[in-house]
């Protein structure tokens, strides 16, 4: 068990990882708390003989960050076996990246916490796993490190792909936070970001967050808006954004206020799609100079598609290889192009395609009062 947790002011959910945690299974609780946070902690995990800490080399104040991941089963590779094991995705060699670029010098020894866990991912055949993994390490990265994590490492993968997807399938991007982006949107949002994403002359951008009444009319009310930090003094630097904003509309989840992230790229009628990605961080608010902003840790299925129905997307595999998701033989609209090989089923946390904001829906706002009721009759207070 490998459980990170970055954020100074998350020492209450690592206290609570200690308590609740198996007391069998080994336990590394990376961290980035200092001085008596830190104290604490050490203390408390002193009680645990199969608990162990890490610091994490955290280099920038940017993007602080836990981090998850559910592996599938995983069998222990014979000492016997000559081939590679890990899977066709590069999976496992970029998770030992990510690691090594969060922890501390001696991830390269075996005997230190984080070197163990390196040492057991390189001892199991990672050829099951399918999707992509794009990590994102604190600091600034330049020559060959330039392309290993965040967006760019995106990038690499989409434009190393057998996609062939039309530059008038727009990206989707669905979040509960909102960084800074710049004065305009070709600051960072349309040009470095959206190259990543979907190359340079793709057309569109959909940006999926909750307006005030989907969070007046969720379930918890007005008490879920405080999941979605976006604040005035950063939506008056970037008026513009509205025009790329949607409503978070989820069929009958819709009153479930969303905490995840995720980012696509589909057909204009919503019905196909060439990449899906899944996140745990919001889109970005660290300076513009900086290249590396987006994801702290992103699951990624390449060479997927899907048909809007029931709220389901149809994953397309084929051996276990990703694939081109579209015929590049079709022609016309995207209501003629076909899946080229077979398709499982693969959810999709909204409803397709997007609905844009109306003139009278305004993006929430973490720390503006709110007079309307909410489903519980209560107002809303600024946070």
């Amino acid at each position: 068990m490998l459980v990170f947790q970055y954020r100074q002011h998350s020492l209450r959910e690592s206290f609570f990882v200690l308590v609740f945690t198996t007391r069998s299974l080994p336990l590394l609780l990376v961290h980035g708390f200092r001085g008596s946070p830190k104290a604490a902690l050490d203390e408390a995990a002193s009680k645990y003989t199969n608990i162990r800490l890490c610091m994490a080399n955290v280099r920038l104040p940017y993007g602080i960050h836990h981090t998850v991941w559910v592996s599938p089963k995983l069998s222990p590779i014979d000492d016997n076996v000559q081939v590679n094991t890990d899977s066709e995705t590069g999976f496992r060699a970029d998770l030992i990246d990510y690691l090594r670029g969060y922890g501390s010098e001696n991830a390269h020894d075996p005997s230190s916490p984080l070197g163990y866990w390196i040492k057991e991912l390189s001892s199991h055949d990672f050829r099951p796993i399918r999707v992509f993994l794009v990590g994102s390490v604190s600091g600034r990265h330049t020559g060959p490190q330039l392309k290993k994590f965040g967006h760019p490492k995106l990038g690499e993968l989409l434009s190393a792909s057998a996609f062939n997807t039309p530059s008038s399938w727009p990206v989707v991007g669905q979040f509960s936070s909102i960084g800074s982006f710049g004065a305009q949107p070709t600051s960072w949002l349309t040009t470095e970001w959206s190259c990543s994403l979907a190359g340079r002359g793709a057309r569109g951008l959909r940006m999926i967050y909750p307006c005030v009444d989907d969070v007046r009319n969720s379930l918890e009310g007005y008490d879920a808006g405080g999941c979605f930090p976006y604040t005035q003094r950063t939506a008056a630097k970037q008026p513009w954004l509205r025009q790329f904003l949607h409503r978070w509309q989820a069929g009958k989840h819709t009153r479930a206020a969303p905490h995840i992230k995720s980012y696509t790229r589909i057909s204009p009628d919503g019905a196909y799609a060439s990449w899906f990605l899944l996140t745990r961080l919001w889109l970005p608010n660290v300076p513009s100079s900086s290249f590396f902003r987006l994801y702290a840790y992103i699951q990624m299925s390449l060479g997927c598609a899907f048909k809007n129905g029931a709220n389901c997307f149809t994953l397309i595999t084929s051996s276990g290889r990703p694939e081109a998701a579209v015929n590049s033989s079709s022609s016309g609209s995207s209501d003629k192009i076909k899946p080229t090989i077979a398709a499982i089923p693969f959810p999709v946390p909204y409803d397709l395609p997007p609905v844009p904001y109306s003139s009278d829906d305004e993006p929430w706002l973490v720390d503006v009062p709110h007079e309307e009721p909410d489903v519980f009759g209560r107002i809303g207070e600024p946070v």
